[in-house]
């Protein structure tokens, strides 16, 4: 007999393909932090990138869900997820890149399920289960690896110093997850992604300007504002559609699964984009953070 496939088995496997592209999209930000680094100030490039990202994420949430009202005591936790997980992330990774390869980056960036496990014992008083413990050491496992002095050939000038900017971020990426779930804010995941995103461009805006004054905009070319475009619209904006539009169709062990892809994702665009020559280290720090995410989406079930 013909296997039929019924309307939830094909709302499943569509699922999975949404959380796999939105991850694939998530882990190319790496590289275009590398891109978009190489050619504008910091605080200016975030106020480019958030800004059309901010404009369309508005749009969106008043289309679906019509204008967005916070409450009063929401205000406070989401201008710190803001502060932590978007303007405190890129800042970290912006100085880490440069100084290290953006292979490594993207296989450091995956500690952040093990670090926010990590906060959330430490302040929330939540168990640590054994599988949360194998996946903290596993992930440590792997950022220990990419510290041999010979797994990035193609690092920059100081990977050490890099790695640790890079860890920075995914502190402030953690500790925006920690918020999240102790914020108690009544928003809808896209309405709390565009006040926070919008949120985060205000706080960039202050120094963006000072830079843009002294900055020679001719200098740009084409390939620039696509860079800046796509970190903006694909691997922001599309990246959270996708992840959201899937991730309500299956569980959050399922869902955990697929962050896996992001540090693949990552990995493979600093070879073929940025022609990093990839080590046995990077996939030995590679197989570590993708056995801990498994580990960590165990932990869920």
């Amino acid at each position: 007999m013909l296997f039929t496939a019924t309307p939830d088995a094909y709302r499943s496997v569509h699922a999975r393909l949404h959380l796999a592209l939105a991850m694939l999209l998530a882990g190319s930000s790496v590289v275009m932090t590398k891109i978009v680094g190489a050619s504008l100030p910091l605080f200016l490039a975030n106020a480019l990138i958030l800004l059309p990202a901010s404009v369309v994420l508005i749009g969106l949430t008043w289309w679906r869900e019509g204008p967005v009202r916070v409450p009063p005591d929401a205000w406070r936790p989401l201008i710190l997820q803001a502060l932590c997980g978007i303007v405190l992330f890129r800042v970290f990774l912006f100085y880490g890149v440069p100084l290290t390869s953006a292979a490594s980056a993207g296989i450091l960036t995956s500690a952040v399920p093990a670090v926010t496990a990590l906060l959330a014992w430490l302040l929330l008083r939540e168990r640590l289960g054994t599988r949360a413990i194998i996946g903290v050491a596993l992930t440590a496992l792997g950022i220990l690896v990419l510290t041999v002095p010979s797994a990035s050939p193609d690092a920059g000038a100081r990977p050490l110093l890099g790695g640790l900017f890079v860890l920075g971020a995914v502190f402030g990426e953690a500790s925006w997850n920690v918020l999240s779930r102790v914020s108690g804010a009544r928003l809808s995941p896209l309405a709390a992604t565009t006040v926070v995103t919008t949120f985060a461009l205000l706080l960039f805006l202050p120094l963006a300007v000072a830079e843009a004054l002294r900055f020679d905009f001719s200098s740009l070319t084409l390939g620039d504002g696509v860079a800046i475009l796509y970190y903006a619209l694909g691997a922001t904006v599309v990246a959270y559609v996708l992840w959201f539009s899937g991730v309500r169709y299956l569980s959050a062990s399922t869902a955990a699964v697929y962050t896996g892809w992001l540090p693949i994702s990552a990995v493979a665009l600093s070879a073929l984009a940025l022609h990093e020559r990839l080590t046995l280290w990077h996939a030995l720090g590679l197989a570590c953070v993708l056995c801990a995410t498994f580990v960590f989406a165990r932990s869920e079930e």
